[in-house]
This record gives C-alpha cells, structure tokens and sequence, in this order.
C-alpha cells in the first residue's frame, strides 16, 4: 500500500539530502585520492543511472498529482469571493503539475527499465537512489487513477503535499549533483522549486488526511500456518487466523459459534488487559456485553447457506489455547494493541455477515404461525415456526445491534499521523553539515 512505498521513497530522499561531496562518493577526486578512485567515464556511467532513477521519481510525481488534483482545493483565499462567477486563477497544485510535466518532458533521460529497478548497485548513493525508484514504480499501482474515486479531499491534500516535499528534494539533489561528469541539470529548476514549495505550503494550511497511506494495494492476508504459538501469542495466532476464515460466508450455526467465541474471548481477556491497560479492558468488556446479546438476538434468525466450517474450527482453536494460559500472566502492551488491531476487524467483518446476510436473506427471521389445535391425545402442542426473510434489514434488532455497538467508532480506531518518514524528509530539506563534518571530509565540491 502507499504507506510503505511512499515511506520507502521518503526515507531514501533523506538519506541522499545529507549525503555531500557526492564526486567524491563516486569515485571523483580527493585530497586522498587525487586521481580518483573512478574514471570520469565510470562516474558518467552512474551519474546516468541516477538520471534514469530520477526520471521515475518525476514521473510518479506528475501522475500522482494529476490523479488528485481535481480534488484538491486551495486553502488559500481567493481573491474572487462570488462564488457565482468562475475563478480562472489556478492555484499552486495546477502550476506545480505543469512545473512537473515541464521537467519531465524536457528531460532526456529515459525511465529506468526493471533490469535497472531490480539489480543492486556496489555504490551507495546509487542504491540510495535505485530504493527510491523502485519504490516510485511500485507505488504506481497504489496511486493510480481509480484512487481519485476513493480519496477524500483531505487524503488528496496530504498525497499533494508528499508529492512536494519530494519535488523540493529533487530539485536540491540537483543541484548538488552538478559535478558529476555529463549531468543534465532539470529544466527551470527554480521554477519547479518555489512551485514545490507553494503547494506544500498550501496543503499544510489545512489538516490533511494521512489515513491515504492505507489506501492501495495490499497483499492478501494469510492464515498464519505451523505449530502453535506459546501462551498468549497462540491465542493471537488462532484469532488472525479467524479474521483470515470468515472471508467465506458461514452458516447461521457457526456464526452463533464463532460470536459465542468472540464474547468468551473478550470476558476471560478482561482481568489481562485491567492489569496493563483499564481503558482496553473496558472496551473489552463491552465488547463481551455486544456479543452476549448478538448471540442472544441471533437465535430467531436462521439459515443455511454458506460455509464457515473452518472458521468455526479456528473459533474453538481460540478457546482452546486461551485455556493453557496461566492466571498470572501479564501480557505486554503491544500485545494487547495486536489483539485490539484484530478485534477491530473481527467486529467489522462479522457485522459486514449479518447485515449481508440479513439484507440478500442468506439469514432468515423465525415467526410463529398461529395453528388450530384440534382434541388430540399430545400433552404438548409444539409451536408452528417457519423462517421467512426480512422486510427491511434496519427492521432486525441484530442489524441495529451490530450498527450501534459492534461496529468500531472513529474514536476508537487510531487516528493516522504524518510518520516518521515525512519528518525526516523535512528535516532532511534544510540539513547543514557541522563544521566538524565539513572539515573531516574536506572542501565541497
């Protein structure tokens, strides 16, 4: 997902921007080396794989911000305040996507071919710049344009505003960068620049969205195979490997198994979580109550389509294994945010069954039929039940259950933040060598 390839080329471009004396990092010549430990064509030869590293980069950079910008709008005030006549100023996000098509076209340098992507390089700076690129073209797939369908505008303005920090450092690497033999300068760097640093700017004057760092590609979850975990990990295997299950629709027996299973989870995890955590252990709490009376609501309903067999087994393996672990236990805090990570997802999946199910009658509601007893010889007179399906889904006291309770609020999922990496980058922007650093490595070239 873009989390991890947008991190990936964030922390690259750091390191890079506190990297100096770059002839020299390439084999150029120094006060220890005079001739150079590279010849003038070998350092060429790199400096047009880093070229080629740096095309890339652009171009993520001038898709990604063509995919947004139609959902980006300016936080700075217009100077038209008729919102009944059209602004044809454009602001800093389409100036900044022409500034960034304008390099990219006017640069010689081709993209860099997956032969290029996929072949470490010995030379550090180069390698710097190979993750940088690689992770450029693998977040392609994650900020392509169905992604401006799903994006809300403040997810779109944090995209903008790593797109650029990123276009800031690019123009600084560049240059730093002119020493090397054959370098091909960007085109209207200054532009590009202050373009860069507008949108930024712009983009930070609101409070963006980094939750976009969740969106994109994800690999597909897998159960988490082989012998058990010990103690309480086990129990945390055996629940992942649940969340991994109930992809399949399960009948309505196992889900009355598998949210039985849910409420004795969160009960006996309780007195865990009171010791470490007491927030958790009220939420866990809660959760036990929901469940109790989910299960309870879900008895006048049935049905049997669907599967749901393993995730039943996984169900029990949960159980099982919480028995084996030892009154006394204390279970760590990260731990415990692993548990409340799946409980989240266990809670939205299982509600995602039971509206679903209600909703395309794969569950049905219990009614009793009125019948004529006639003079039998039959102590007991059983009841006429049938199953037929519900008028309005929003009408079954489960379906409001899970709406209301089960389902997770914003409050309690964890806010996104900015990361580490989007500090680093902009730390990394107006990083200065110390005067110690400069005199041990000599004059800047």
């Amino acid at each position: 997902m873009y989390g991890e390839t947008g991190e990936l080329m964030r922390t690259q471009l750091a390191a890079l921007l506190r990297q100096y004396r770059i002839a020299q990092r390439l084999g150029g010549p120094s006060r220890w080396a005079p001739d150079g430990l590279a010849s003038p064509t070998e350092r060429e030869e790199l400096g047009q794989q880093i070229q080629q590293y740096r095309q890339t980069v652009i171009t993520w950079c001038s898709r990604t911000l063509q995919t947004v910008q139609t959902i980006t709008f300016s936080n700075v005030p217009s100077r038209r305040a008729d919102p009944f006549r059209p602004d044809t100023e454009d602001g800093a996000t389409a100036e900044l996507v022409r500034a960034l098509e304008h390099t990219r076209r006017h640069s010689s340098a081709p993209l860099a071919t997956i032969g290029l992507l996929t072949t470490p390089s010995d030379n550090p700076v180069v390698e710097l710049w190979r993750q940088a690129a690689r992770a450029a073209a693998l977040a392609e797939h994650d900020t392509s344009g169905e992604l401006a369908h799903r994006l809300t505008t403040p997810q779109a303005q944090a995209l903008a505003g790593d797109v650029a920090a990123i276009a800031q450092a690019l123009v600084v690497l560049d240059q730093r960068y002119r020493s090397i033999p054959g370098w091909e300068h960007l085109a209207d760097p200054g532009r590009l620049g202050w373009t860069a640093l507008a949108t930024g700017l712009d983009m930070s004057l609101d409070q963006p969205d980094y939750t976009v760092d969740q969106a994109g590609w994800r690999p597909r979850i897998k159960p988490i195979r082989g012998a058990p975990k010990p103690g309480i990990l086990g129990v945390l295997q055996a629940e992942h490997n649940l969340l991994v299950r109930l992809k399949s629709i399960p009948t309505a027996m196992n889900l009355r198994l598998i949210v039985d299973s849910q409420r004795l989870l969160s009960s006996h995890l309780h007195p865990y979580a009171e010791r470490v955590d007491p927030r958790l252990a009220s939420q866990w709490q809660a959760r036990a109550t929901t469940y109790a009376l989910v299960q309870q609501q879900l008895r006048n309903l049935g049905g049997r389509l669907g599967k749901g067999n393993i995730a039943a087994a996984e169900a029990a393996n949960v159980l099982g294994r919480l028995k084996s672990v030892a009154p006394g236990t204390v279970i760590e805090p990260r731990v415990l945010d692993g548990f409340q990570t799946v409980f989240n997802r266990v809670d939205t999946r299982i509600a995602d069954i039971i509206e679903e199910g209600v909703t395309h009658a794969t569950l049905l509601q219990r009614v009793t039929l009125p019948r004529v007893v006639d003079t039998t010889q039959q102590l007991v007179h059983p009841l006429r039940e049938r199953f037929i399906p519900v008028a309005h889904a929003a009408d079954a006291a489960v379906v409001r259950t899970v709406r209301d309770q089960l389902r997770p609020s914003a409050g309690e999922v964890q806010r996104a933040t900015p990361g580490r990496s989007r500090a680093d980058l902009h730390a990394a922007l107006v990083y200065r060598p110390t005067q110690g650093v400069a005199e041990r490595e000599g004059p800047r070239l």
